[in-house]
């Protein structure tokens, strides 16, 4: 029976899969690693969504090791697939390259040695601080070396059964032309014109091992598919994608919802595998696509736009973000919400997992979930060592300009002990990261130069005594805990009430009226961060001038 979210009664839902796998597990593959693997084809910035292909194979990984299973995680770049359209952003100058490989068109930033591997490297950087560990095949390398020729020649000799399989699963009345007229016609394999670079060729002629090609630039071509001859082309997309996992000896593969349709790539290689090449379909699991929401203008910059896990990862911890892919079923979207309350929420709802998952009676479930957020068999995933609230942190950065000096002062203030930042870590940058990258300027808070003599016009006779009564109190005890009690003890003061009294609906109002005066002389706002961390930052002498102590204040 499955519990809430991604667990199941005795572990992950990649526990359940990964026992589906050994049962169904061919018995010419019980020898050797078990294969599974997952690919991106690297045309851009690689987003979230794509991170679910290949942290769901990761997940099934891990739980094949853990039963002590050589399994390998096997990642194909789909890197010799062509270019198809210049995107936003990128200079119109680039057009010239559509139809050619990926691999083989520069860096639009000139930074990395083509197009694939500026969105490779990207990607790779943040599944390494994520602890996915996976082998890399570059399809581009497989097939300008001829690793798949004979491969490739079976599909160009059962062209028409090829043709066949592809049209069953085609709608009735797309083309013009006669199934038969069609068929004749038919090659699989789409050469990249030796000329011109592009893949705007047909095949005319296929005389083993020779294929003969017209490219509608104005060239024609021959490439021979013998055994060890470097060719440049690849397989129709649909039959690439079985006949890799039949030269791979694919085991597991997860694939989008748009795949495992009766007419998706998946389900059409299923029987091409079967009926061409003799083999069987990996075992494969649905998923569905992440998005993510509330990158701040600053941040959505710095990533290009786009959701990518870089982005994520600035200002989560990368346990944080193996949580909550773990957590869910790969069949359930969900959305990272990256505006700043969703971001302190989030964190909230980390520690007290974290809590829960590691006290004295943890729920079974729970233990496990942790242990896959925080370790993996390549090693431990960065989470902080010393949890501090993170709304603590990203306060304290925004109050601070992001002075780490300063930061580490106020902590110990509130934690009253000493602070190590390096325990903070990497807590500590993320909050950073957020206070100076993702919240928007007109939210900052910003400390006014001096005591502001219109604001404190401003306020009714009540509650400028308030506020002076606040004011003579800074000269008490400098502590965290001084301040709290003072800044809720002086709306009571005012009310007449005991200063232990509950926070009635009148207390309550009381104090928010309050809060708004002291944050209109100290920042220019209504609101901001907690009040007594607000002060701490500021320091004694500074927030009596502002709050306008009677030395300072202009009669």
């Amino acid at each position: 029976m499955e519990r809430a979210e991604g667990g199941t009664s005795d572990g992950l839902w990649s526990d359940r899969v990964a026992d589906d796998v050994l049962q169904n597990l061919p018995e010419d593959r019980r020898e050797g690693p078990i294969v599974c693997a997952s690919g991106i084809s690297p045309s851009g910035p690689i987003h979230m969504g794509n991170l679910r292909e290949a942290f769901t194979t990761h997940l099934v990984v891990e739980a094949l090791r853990d039963r002590g299973h050589d399994a390998v995680h096997l990642h194909s770049w789909d890197d010799y697939d062509r270019l198809r359209k210049v995107p936003a952003g990128i200079d119109e100058s680039f057009g010239k390259y559509v139809g050619m490989p990926l691999a083989e068109i520069p860096d639009p930033a000139g930074e990395h040695p083509s197009w694939a591997d500026r969105y490779m490297s990207d990607f790779l950087e943040s599944t390494s601080a994520l602890g996915i560990e996976m082998h890399g095949v570059r399809q581009s390398v497989q097939y300008r070396s001829g690793v798949y020729n004979a491969a490739i020649r079976r599909a160009m000799d059962e062209r028409g059964l090829v043709f066949d399989i592809l049209a069953e699963q085609q709608t009735a009345g797309r083309h013009d032309a006669p199934a038969e007229e069609r068929r004749a016609k038919y090659f699989p394999f789409k050469p990249y014109c030796e000329e011109c670079g592009k893949d705007d060729t047909s095949v005319v002629a296929y005389d083993e091992p020779v294929v003969t090609y017209r490219c509608r630039h104005g060239h024609d071509g021959t490439m021979s598919l013998a055994d060890g001859e470097p060719i440049r082309g690849k397989l129709v997309w649909k039959v690439d994608w079985p006949m890799r996992w039949h030269h791979e000896r694919v085991t597991f593969e997860p694939a989008g919802e748009d795949h495992h349709a009766p007419q998706g790539s998946f389900t059409v290689g299923r029987s091409l595998i079967e009926r061409v090449y003799g083999g069987r379909a990996p075992d494969s699991v649905v998923y569905s696509f992440v998005k993510m929401a509330g990158m701040g203008a600053k941040m959505s910059s710095s990533a290009g736009g786009a959701a990518v896990p870089a982005a994520a990862l600035q200002i989560l911890e990368p346990a944080i973000v193996r949580w909550m892919y773990i957590r869910r079923l790969p069949n359930q979207g969900f959305a990272i919400d990256l505006k700043p309350g969703g971001v302190q929420r989030l964190y909230d709802e980390w520690d007290g997992f974290v809590a829960r998952a590691t006290g004295p009676a943890p729920d079974v479930a729970e233990a496990v979930m942790h242990r896959h957020a925080t370790r993996t068999t390549a090693g431990d995933v960065e989470t902080s060592r010393r949890p501090v609230s993170f709304r603590l942190l990203s306060s304290v950065a925004d109050l601070t300009q992001a002075n780490r000096e300063q930061i580490g002062r106020i902590v110990a203030s509130h934690l009253d002990e000493e602070v190590d930042l390096d325990e903070l870590e990497p807590r500590l940058t993320c909050a950073i990261n957020f206070a100076t990258e993702h919240v928007e300027p007109e939210d900052r808070t910003v400390v006014r130069d001096a005591f502001d003599e219109e604001a404190w016009g401003s306020l009714d006779e009540q509650t400028r005594e308030a506020i002076e009564r606040l004011a003579d109190g800074l000269a008490g005890s400098w502590s965290i805990d001084a301040l709290t009690t003072l800044v809720y003890a002086v709306p009571k003061q005012t009310l007449g009430v005991a200063l232990d009294a509950d926070p009635t609906p009148e207390i309550k109002k009381a104090q928010r009226e309050f809060f708004k005066a002291v944050y209109r002389l100290l920042v220019g706002k209504e609101k901001g961060p907690r009040i007594p961390t607000l002060l701490l930052s500021i320091g004694p002498e500074r927030a009596r001038e502002l709050l306008g102590a009677a030395s300072t204040r202009v009669a």
